[in-house]
Order: structure tokens, then sequence, then C-alpha cells
């Protein structure tokens, strides 16, 4: 099956990317491109559990009283992560070491740095609606590149980090 899928992915990346190559090198239009997937995905859940699974209104969990789309953002979330991490290691940073203690370290990795996007996203958001009294689609869209463009340097120099091999200088 993860061959299979593997395989189709990989596909699907290089029949694409023609399209892309005057604008982009493989690894940045990989990141986009299952970045996209996987954040299809997450919307795809994050309906089906606020549409489909919990109730509407409030929520009772812990104690608190929580709006029903709060708990589906964040199964969604949690949901995605490990699909996220998977298609950036595989198909986007693909020189990253592969092996199962390495991948414990990457995906700890993988986390710290897509919740720190979540936060940078929302505080960006907030700043340029609230501080410069942007548009709020505006303000969303000029967010989104910037997390994207920091994620991916963490993603890239921090989670998915080639290690230098003897003789071989890295970029």
């Amino acid at each position: 099956m993860t061959y299979k899928l593997k395989k189709g992915i990989t596909f699907l990346l290089n029949v694409f990317y023609p399209l892309f190559r005057k604008w982009m090198p493989f690894q940045v239009y990989a990141y986009l491109a299952v970045g996209a997937a996987n954040t299809l995905f997450n919307i795809l859940l994050f309906v089906v559990f606020y549409q489909l699974v919990l109730p509407q209104g409030q929520i009772e969990f812990l104690g608190l009283g929580l709006a029903s789309y709060t708990i589906a953002l964040v199964f969604a979330f949690i949901l995605t992560v490990p699909t996220g991490f998977w298609l950036s290691k595989y198909f986007a940073f693909t020189e990253a070491v592969d092996n199962p203690k390495e991948n414990t370290k990457q995906l700890g990795k993988y986390f710290l740095v897509v919740l720190q996007g979540l936060g940078s996203d929302y505080l960006l958001l907030k700043g340029l609606i609230v501080f410069t009294g942007m548009q709020p689609t505006v303000a969303k869209f000029l967010s989104t590149v910037i997390v994207i463009t920091v994620n991916y340097m963490l993603q890239k120099y921090f989670t998915f980090k080639a290690k230098a091999q003897p003789g071989v200088e890295l970029m």
C-alpha cells in the first residue's frame, strides 16, 4: 500500500512539475504541492468533525466550555501532523536521513515547526488587522505567505536538515 501510494504521489508531482519549473526548484514545488494536499485534507477533516461528528455549539471538556469548531480544528490539526510529516519527508525533503531514531526526532521538530506556524499565522493575522487596519482577507493572504516561507526554511534547515557526508559540501 505505502509503496503504491508513494509511487502515485511521485508520479503526480513529476507530471505537473514542468508547469512550475521556470519559477521554482523541485523541492519548493514539492513542498508547496504536498503542503496544499495536506491542507485540503485538514479542511476535509475539519468539515467532517464539525458538520458530522461533533454536536453544534458549546461542548464541556475538562470543565471548559469549548466551541465545537475549536475542537474540530484541534482534531484536524492533530490528525494532519503525521500526514504532513510523511509527505514532507518523503516528497519534499528526500535528502534527510531516514531511520527510526532520526524519524522520531524529525517528527518532534516537525510538530514544533507547524505549531509555531499556527501561532505565528494567528499573531500575524491579528496584528495586521488590529495595528494596520488591513482587510482580513488581504491580511490572511500576507500572513500565509510569510508563514509558509518561514516554515519551509525551518523544515529544510531544522527539521529535515541533511547530514553532511565526509567530502560533500551542503548548501
